[in-house]
């Protein structure tokens, strides 16, 4: 019987002062950005054993809905996904897995590991060969709640739209912004399963992000 992978039963994300203030003052990364990363293809993943003793460790490459490309380093709180550091991927020339040299350093805490990978190249830490592509179909993205105005008109006409439907009225509206948002980005509804166009670049992490083997 197979394994199951914790990454399978993940269904959100877990935010704080540290992890949303700090990716976003250093590489101007905002929580959704990073969470963009996990709901568009390819997303490729990588496990790290060797620092996943106290809790999980994991690396991701994957890009936005705005087609920014990020690198992500993060852990699970049950079946919460916790990003550590989350910025742009790297732009130097790919090299061959065989001359990785370097071995990660143990970390005291996030901060630290944080402060780690605002610099280092992951290439020469990850073995970006031994990933794979994920999907991640427990996920869901962060709420947030708003105050909304609009005329009692529209809200009427609203529900009744809703009630053809047999839907909440609110839902009918999240599918209508849904809706909008993706035609304005040119991406298919379906949000979580967007694809859009690989890179040409040559960075190392992009180039890695695309090799075909990866499944």
């Amino acid at each position: 019987m197979a394994a199951v992978d914790p990454l399978d039963n993940c269904t959100g994300f877990d935010w704080d002062d540290a992890n949303t203030h700090k990716n976003w003052e250093r590489h101007r990364v905002a929580p959704q950005e990073a969470e963009d990363v996990f709901f568009h293809e390819p997303l490729v993943v990588r496990g790290d054993p060797r620092h996943s003793k106290r809790e999980k460790r994991y690396y991701a490459l994957g890009q936005t809905v705005s087609a920014r490309r990020l690198f992500v380093v993060f852990t699970l709180r049950r079946t919460l996904i916790r990003v550590i550091s989350a910025r742009d991927m790297t732009g130097t020339k790919p090299r061959p897995m065989r001359d990785m040299k370097k071995k990660l350093p143990e970390f005291k805490n996030e901060d630290a590991e944080r402060n780690f990978w605002a610099t280092a190249d992951s290439t020469q830490y990850v073995d970006w060969q031994a990933a794979r592509r994920k999907k991640l179909f427990q996920l869901k993205p962060s709420l947030k709640t708003i105050s909304l105005r609009l005329p009692a008109s529209m809200i009427e006409d609203l529900k009744v739209l809703a009630n053809r439907r047999d839907v909440p009225y609110q839902s009918l509206l999240k599918v209508f912004l849904a809706d909008n948002n993706n035609h304005d980005v040119n991406l298919p509804p379906c949000y979580n399963r967007a694809r859009l166009p690989y890179s040409t670049s040559t960075a190392r992490q992009r180039y890695i992000w695309r090799l075909p083997g990866l499944a």
